[in-house]
């Protein structure tokens, strides 16, 4: 009989095997609060670093987001009562790497190797046990042995000094019995602890991890969302559950590990998903789904987390949940002061990402870095633009901030001369995929773009205008905070062409605009005050007067309101408002790259199947096959007029027989 009682550790590989799924793009600060909410939740053993384990980040190999070294401090700085601990295969780690892993105080090492090269792990056990770690041999693709074979394998492990010895199903393709059959030989005639290691490839790795438990395995693997090498390993949250219906208590905190998974791993997936915690819980409480519409509007009622509803209220009735059921449990159920659904916070102190005294070169290959990092997570493209700043006033580059959109990460850097320029442009070469540089009229940025593009050897250099991306930028916030322009007042005071060129766009919008000169005034009654003039006051407290009484300023400059003008705004209940670039950048980049792939992969003219085809606003003759994309074709568009539109259904019975034969091109190019 399975004793219920005993202690079931979760070994959680989620910073270590989930790497394989990102290119091994965990930083230093994911490590940290991703282990720390693991510690939160309970969980006593966690595993960090490279998905190859220490030495492992090569180009030929992968690189890793962060050092052996920067993982072990993040994980040893967080933890106050998990293990943590590292992989280690033979020929790719060193002894040296024990060493600085004992430095750092790690607690546990799993010495990987082939079931069939155990005697490789020998000299590395016994030199993890000199320094006092906790030590597993992991026998990897243990199924390559015969039952026989790899027993006197495992005793070879054992005999080294290894405190537990894992069987490990590499391929996700073992049976629920071989994986009986296997711990419970260790188990019956090694003694040692036994561990358990499984991959998903048959949908079996929750399954085979309770059949491990079964025959005596004590300590077992997961990771978050299920996220690991190949189809991943056995699903964290999934196995809780699991366990708890088995009656195994794990000690784990279920909703906290739900919230971990899907708030901090799912999003960073670029595969399909594990198990939502709604489905998870679903299963748990073997409640039916047809009853989440009450459950959600009861949920929403009493502000209170709807999985613990839904494990509430299947207490009562499983059967038949009425709204009025939901509505008493939900009474019941404590109510904390703030909104359930957020769940908890993981308290941590964040590291900042470039280090204090920072060469210009450093600080932008670090960013770059970060960018590329959240790229390979999420499948993006990585973008950096350097603009000239209008600040007279400052010494040095500055790099505002790193943001993303549907498409496309991007950092950003603002340079006080074209030197600065040059310096970050060969930082991040070659580290992201495109550098897009301000074509700026200031005399002293001038061919800046040019001066980049003999520096640069492998990003993608192109141009945009920051001035383009600031007038989005000052349109889209008025048009916002304006529900209607119809006889609105709008008064700009710039000190550059954004100002003019910012009223023909609001005049379009319906406003009535008026641009006037710095210390000019006006006698009329604003309902907008946008100031353009970077770090030059022109707004005064004079002209603040002169806003009715839902009327708002824009400091579009930045700087351009007198600072004792701001203290005496507020008072008069007048909002100011800090421009914020970020969203015209972005629809700035967008449009420039949108472009930039439009004219290299989209736009153009060939032959396919002896048919002239075009494709991306070319102006073909009449009767060309037009089509969706010049170098990727996937479907045709219709047939050329000749004049830059498109024939119409009733004219095209000339060219039946070209479209058929692009059309089986594209296909056969398509399944070839």
């Amino acid at each position: 009989m399975v004793d219920k009682a005993k202690k079931i550790n979760i070994l959680e590989c989620t910073l270590r095997d989930g790497s394989y799924a990102i290119e091994y793009q965990f930083t230093a600060e994911d490590t940290t609060i991703i282990a720390a909410g693991l510690e939160q939740a309970g969980f006593g053993l966690i595993e960090i670093g490279h998905g190859l384990g220490f030495n492992a980040s090569s180009p030929s190999t992968g690189i890793a987001a962060a050092t052996d070294e920067e993982y072990l401090e993040a994980a040893s700085e967080v933890l106050e009562k998990a293990k943590f601990g590292m992989f280690f295969i033979p020929g790719i780690g060193r002894i040296e790497d024990l060493e600085l892993a004992a430095k750092y105080k790690m607690d546990f090492v799993r010495v990987g190797t082939n079931v069939t090269e155990v005697e490789q792990a020998e000299p590395y056990i016994k030199r993890a046990k000199d320094l006092g770690m906790f030590v597993f041999s992991n026998l990897m693709k243990s199924y390559t042995l015969p039952i026989d074979g790899f027993i006197k394998k495992a005793r070879l492990a054992a005999k080294y000094g290894a405190d537990v010895v894992s069987v490990v199903d590499s391929a996700g393709g073992m049976m629920p019995q071989e994986v009986n059959t296997y711990v419970s030989r260790i188990k019956d005639e090694i003694g040692v602890k036994v561990g358990f290691h499984g991959h998903n490839n048959l949908l079996l790795a929750v399954a085979n991890t309770i059949e491990a438990i079964k025959a005596g395995a004590e300590i077992v693997d997961s990771s978050l969302q299920g996220m690991g090498r190949s189809a991943g390993n056995a699903q964290t949250e999934v196995l809780v559950v699991v366990l708890e219906k088995h009656g195994y208590k794990p000690g784990i905190d279920l909703y906290k590990t739900m919230d971990l998974g899907e708030k901090m791993v799912r999003p960073i997936m670029g595969y399909e998903k594990g198990i939502d915690s709604i489905s998870a819980t679903l299963g748990y409480a073997q409640f039916h789904s047809s009853y989440l519409k009450v459950i959600y509007k009861i949920a929403q009622k009493y502000n209170i987390d709807p999985r613990k509803l839904i494990t509430k209220v299947s207490e009562v009735d499983r059967v038949e949940v009425t709204e009025e059921l939901a509505d008493k449990v939900a009474q019941n159920l404590k109510i904390e002061e703030k909104d359930q659904r957020i769940f908890w916070n993981i308290n941590i102190d964040f590291k900042e990402i470039v280090k204090k005294d920072s060469s210009l070169e450093e600080i932008a290959r670090a960013i770059s870095l970060e960018i590329t990092s959240l790229a390979k997570k999420t499948g993006k493209q990585t973008v950096f633009t350097i603009a000239g700043t209008f600040n007279r006033n400052k010494n040095e580059a500055s790099f505002p901030f790193i943001r993303q959109n549907a498409v496309y990460i991007i950092g950003n850097a603002e340079v006080t001369n074209q030197e600065e320029a040059e310096i970050i442009a060969q930082a991040v070469d070659g580290q992201v995929d495109f550098i897009l540089v301000d074509v700026n009229h200031f005399d002293n940025f001038s061919g800046m773009p040019e001066k980049v593009r003999k520096v640069v050897k492998q990003s993608k250099v192109l141009t945009y205008k920051d001035i383009d991306a600031q007038i989005s930028a000052i349109d889209a916030i008025v048009g916002q905070l304006v529900d209607d322009f119809n006889n609105k007042k709008i008064v700009i005071m710039s000190t550059s062409s954004v100002g003019p060129e910012l009223a023909k766009k609001l005049c379009d919008r319906g406003g009535k605009v008026t641009c006037i000169s710095i210390g000019s005034e006006t006698n009329e009654e604003i309902d907008v005050l946008i100031g353009i003039a970077p770090y030059q006051p022109v707004i005064n407290l004079n002209i603040l007067k002169q806003l009715n009484k839902e009327g708002f300023v824009i400091d579009a400059g930045p700087g351009s309101v007198f600072l004792d003008a701001i203290p005496k705004a507020h008072k008069l209940g007048i909002p100011i408002y800090r421009l914020d670039m970020r969203a015209g950048l972005s629809g700035e980049i967008v449009n420039v790259l949108e472009t930039h792939e439009l004219i290299e992969k989209i736009m153009g003219e060939k032959e396919i199947a002896g048919v002239h085809v075009v494709s991306g606003g070319i102006i073909g003759s009449r009767g060309d096959i037009v089509v969706d994309s010049i170098s990727s074709p996937n479907r045709i568009v219709g047939v050329a007029n000749g004049t830059g539109q498109l024939l119409a259904d009733n004219e095209i019975t000339p060219y039946i027989e070209n479209i058929k034969k692009v059309k089986s091109e594209i296909a056969m190019k398509r399944f070839a």
